[in-house]
């Protein structure tokens, strides 16, 4: 499978998505959209308005942990990971889901961009689950940070 390399944020964050999956029309300046053409596989990139210094993104992640066991339709939790790329540290949430009689499998990664909240989401069908792991991690294990040279942006 061939990725393609993004730049969002203004050149502030890199993450390798699928080249079967193309940008979705439906976007804004805080949110990048990625679907599969039949839209059975969905990634989501958002960067959040929520201040999150790095010491309170445990207890960040257990928020939303609780809140999707309260709001989301047939819940369960399949694994919770502490990420780490470079120095960057991100928490991820796999879990189960269902909607609309559909099941689906969810990986929800909570990281920091410039002291925000920076939400990556990833959604399948269930029975796509196991062909789309290896993918999933792959778009997880892309994100990059980049550290820009503050000195260099004034010239």
């Amino acid at each position: 499978m061939l990725y393609k390399k993004y730049r969002l944020y203004d050149e502030g964050i890199e993450i390798m998505i699928p080249s079967d999956l193309r940008e979705s029309g439906a976007y804004t300046v805080l949110q990048n959209n990625f679907m599969s053409q039949n839209g059975r596989v969905v990634v989501t990139i958002t960067k959040g308005g929520s201040r999150l210094p790095q010491e309170q993104l445990v207890a960040r992640l257990n928020e939303y942990y609780q809140g999707f066991v309260r709001d989301v339709i047939g819940f369960e939790c399949i694994r919770i990971n502490k990420r780490q790329f470079l120095k960057d540290v991100f928490g991820e949430l796999r879990y189960s889901s269902s909607m609309m009689g559909y099941q689906f499998y969810n990986v929800f990664i909570l990281g920091i961009y410039e002291g925000n909240e920076l939400i990556v989401t990833m959604q399948c069908m269930q029975e796509e689950a196991a062909d789309n792991e290896r993918v999933f991690d792959n778009i997880a294990d892309s994100i990059r940070i980049l550290k820009r040279d503050r000195n260099t942006e004034a010239r």
